[in-house]
């Protein structure tokens, strides 16, 4: 009959036994779950680590055979007193675990306990997964790089197609497209105030140009997207910028130096005719805006940016990922406060709904009338 000490410890070494699999299993999922490293380096970490888990841990030596490579504890050696587990990735064989006890051993209970079998083969399952899950990021890597490459060369075609329509040759297209520059969000395009050395094309991403003000107060008077030139106004003014430009969404832009382009419009006069039409045309945008400012209380020039935001840079919903409230409100040249105003006030009223990413017109015609 078992004594009451003897019961006690029993139930102690049970629980050392399973606090010994947890800890392992814990240690396994964290080797797991760096997929950067080699897979024969995430082998060696799991051999190293498994006979932790084990009632007889100074003893037990694992080697692991995957995709062909077998990698084993430095002391392996074969015996009788062994579990193998087969690993699986999806349905698929891949490899086998093999854990050893490498000199013999009593145990009253059994040479491996239920736990220490269901152990070995909950660590072969996770493996399996981990083989899998490196597999798939190999795939996504390959698709997302070949849509990366398709993506950049139509984006190519597309600003090469655009220069063409410009009436530029070949050479020129080249000389414009020479040095090529990424920005981050919130990083600054052109510097009001700043000598203007170079014109901007904007290929890819979002920008704002904006006049600034005190107290980190500024007005936003255009949101530019690909294909747009930022900072012709400069080339032949006083060769200052007059405004500043920042990166609403990582942005892709080619610099062209400011004398290469006085020289291309010089040169080619069917070129030079339709950037002065381009011009033209951004500069009524912009007395446009300032007639908007001149005659509409702020609640219409907050409506007429919502209607602006959606038809011609989003074509469609607005992202607030993309465009901050704040950017919104000076857009309109109202403070941030009365933006966040106005859209609660329309949102209650059904004329646009509002996520946490984007804002939505439901009501165009509304909201158009309180445009004016």
């Amino acid at each position: 009959m078992k004594t009451e000490k003897s019961i006690i410890d029993e139930v102690i070494s049970d629980l050392n036994s399973r606090n010994k699999e947890l800890e392992c299993l814990f240690n396994v999922d964290e080797i797991l779950s760096n997929y950067e490293i080699p897979l024969e380096e995430t082998a060696n970490q799991l051999i190293n680590n498994i006979p932790n888990g084990f009632r007889q841990s100074q003893i037990c030596v694992v080697r692991i055979e995957i995709e062909g490579k077998v990698i084993q504890s430095s002391d392996f050696l074969m015996t009788e007193l062994k579990l193998i587990e087969n690993i699986n990735s999806e349905l698929d064989k891949v490899g086998q675990i093999t854990l050893v006890y490498s000199k013999p051993i009593h145990e009253e209970k059994g040479i491996f306990l239920a736990s220490e079998r269901q152990l070995l083969k909950t660590i072969a399952t996770k493996i399996g997964s981990h083989i899998y899950y490196r597999k798939l990021r190999k795939t996504i890597a390959i698709l997302q790089n070949d849509e990366s490459e398709i993506s950049q060369a139509n984006t190519n075609e597309t600003i090469w197609k655009w220069l063409q329509n410009m009436d530029l040759n070949d050479d020129e297209i080249n000389k414009i497209l020479k040095v090529k520059i990424d920005f981050t969000k919130g990083e600054t395009i052109i510097k009001q105030g700043a000598l203007a050395s170079y014109v901007i094309l904007l290929t890819e991403g979002l920008s704002k140009n904006y006049l600034e003000g005190n107290n980190e107060r500024g007005f936003i008077f255009k949101i530019i997207k690909p294909i747009n030139f930022i900072g012709l106004s400069a080339l032949f003014a006083d060769n200052n910028f007059s405004f500043s430009g920042s990166a609403l969404t990582n942005c892709t832009a080619y610099l062209i130096d400011s004398q290469l382009m006085k020289n291309i419009i010089a040169d080619n006069h069917n070129f030079s005719k339709k950037i002065f039409n381009w011009y033209c045309y951004m500069t009524k945008g912009h007395l446009n805006k300032l007639s908007s400012l001149a005659n509409k209380q702020s609640l219409g020039r907050f409506a007429e940016t919502l209607i602006y935001l959606s038809r011609d840079v989003f074509e469609g919903s607005i992202s607030t990922i993309n465009v901050s409230r704040k950017d919104i409100a000076e857009l309109a040249a109202i403070s941030t406060e009365s933006g966040v105003r106005f859209l609660s006030d329309l949102k209650k009223d059904g004329i646009i709904s509002v996520t946490p990413s984007k804002i939505d017109i439901l009501k165009s015609e509304v909201l158009r009338l309180i445009a004016g």
